[in-house]
């Protein structure tokens, strides 16, 4: 049994950690802190010997747990990581970068100067011009001249990002108003004539004007001496407008316009496996979800797009979402992805908050380009089940249609939540470090701050609607 599981042993393609920068011993001894300060409130407050004085109630209980040994550890700040929290400013941040990209230069001129020696050494012995060593050192430098150009073109492109869709909305009430209906027309769940023209303007005009900067970009760090003459800026033109033919002719014959099917076989119901398993945790308040689907044909180029997507959620998530919240989805504790049976299957595990059709919402209302992104390449076929009283699909499903890979797709409600309803297996084994939702989790962080840090009224008034809750 041992040799069979570890054939199946793979690490995830991605991973979503909630409460990152806490470990499972820290939650556990801030939650026993927690209901420790309830039951010593409750003692107090039978007491009544502070009345309505909210201050000296707090400092009463702050008091009671200084004093007690137990609590030692709590003395000391809850730990925060120094790069994704306030620790790190935004020029230590940027300086962090500059110090990795001069490392690479350097590294570079290194790799040119050490080769350089041997090279000439042998040239010398072997009475041959040093024509190859001066042609290393010439290598060299051209790596790091492309890099520099490459450095400089990423910060072009992000300049043109942040202005185009970040700052000049802020500026313009218009032009914030017009990229809203853009993203709300790619993003409807059925075709309407609106949608459509934003769909096939977004071809002509948005598809190819991204592959010219694109373009513009690699011309830049690889020809640099390209970019400036007149027969580049025709050549732009020229490629620009065989891109935007080309993009008619994909709107022609491109399926993923056409509306959700409406008449599709009825969604099966839960297995009674998964109603088992969903109401052994009910009580715990932290729901799970495995979901098993089919890689789309061809299983390598989908597997391929499958593990791009998922490195840039797992980065997104362990440098920005360090909370709980994955994108504007909040309440997730923990999900993970593997591509499993040689890139045929797409495994995905979660534990959350809340129930099974909240959880989607928060997808399909929040972090909607993440989720189509991840699922899009999936596809879910007939297989038998895996065992006695355990779940099989008899009807083939599809994950619901999208546009440019990024929009649409779980905004087909109905269609979406079916289709997860349909991949999902029974747990057979499950472990869980604690049964706290994230919103108590992070009271018990900020309650340890409140009693042990310095005392005010936002201390106070934060000790006071921990033991209120």
């Amino acid at each position: 049994m041992l040799d069979r599981l570890m054939e199946w042993l793979s690490i995830a393609a991605g991973g979503f950690i909630g409460a990152r920068d806490r470990t499972a011993r820290q939650i556990q001894k801030e939650q026993d802190l927690l209901k420790w300060t309830r039951r010593e409130a409750r003692a107090l407050k039978a007491a009544n010997q502070h009345g309505a004085d909210r201050a000296s109630f707090a400092l009463a209980l702050a008091r009671r747990a200084y004093q007690d040994p137990q609590f030692e550890w709590a003395l000391e700040p809850a730990p925060r990581s120094y790069w994704r929290g306030s620790g790190a400013s935004i020029s230590a941040k940027v300086g962090y970068v500059l110090v990795v990209f001069c490392l690479w230069l350097a590294a570079v001129w290194l790799a040119g100067a050490l080769l350089w020696g041997p090279v000439c050494i042998g040239a010398w012995f072997l009475g041959a011009p040093c024509s190859a060593a001066h042609s290393v050192l010439d290598a060299s430098y051209w790596v790091q001249n492309a890099s520099i150009r490459a450095a400089l073109a990423l910060i072009a492109l992000g300049l043109l990002y942040w202005f185009f869709l970040t700052a000049l909305p802020a500026l313009s009430n218009r032009w914030r108003n017009r990229l809203d209906n853009v993203y709300r027309e790619l993003d409807r769940p059925t075709r309407t004539q609106s949608s459509s023209h934003t769909y096939v303007l977004s071809w002509i005009f948005g598809v190819p004007l991204v592959l010219a900067l694109l373009a513009c970009a690699l011309v830049l760090t690889f020809w640099p001496g390209a970019i400036l003459s007149a027969a580049f800026a025709l050549k732009v033109l020229v490629v620009t407008g065989v891109l935007a033919i080309a993009a008619l002719i994909c709107v022609a014959v491109d399926r993923s316009d056409r509306p959700p099917e409406d008449d599709v076989p009825r969604a099966q119901q839960v297995h009674p496996s998964i109603d088992t398993c969903e109401a052994l945790l009910a009580k715990d308040r932290v729901a799970h979800m495995v979901s098993l689907t089919d890689i789309r044909s061809p299983n390598g180029w989908s597997a391929w797009w499958i593990r791009l997507s998922l490195r840039i959620v797992t980065l997104f998530g362990r440098v920005f979402y360090t909370a709980g919240r994955l994108g504007d989805a909040p309440g997730i504790h923990f999900g993970h992805w593997h591509i499993i049976e040689g890139g045929r299957r797409y495994l995905f595990c979660s534990n959350y908050d809340g129930n099974f059709g909240g959880y989607l919402d928060d997808f399909i209302n929040g972090a909607t380009v993440g989720t189509t992104l991840a699922w899009r390449w999936t596809t879910l076929m007939p297989r038998r089940s895996a065992d006695f009283e355990q779940p099989d699909v008899k009807e083939p499903r599809s994950f619901p249609p999208t546009r440019f890979s990024i929009f649409r797709g779980v905004k087909c409600e109905l269609k979406f939540k079916s289709y997860a309803r349909d991949s999902m297996l029974p747990h057979a084994y499950r472990f869980e470090a604690c049964k706290a939702t994230l919103d108590q989790i992070d009271l018990a962080t900020a309650l340890r701050e409140a009693l042990f840090g310095e005392r005010n009224d936002k201390n106070d008034d934060l000790i006071m609607r921990a033991i209120e809750t």
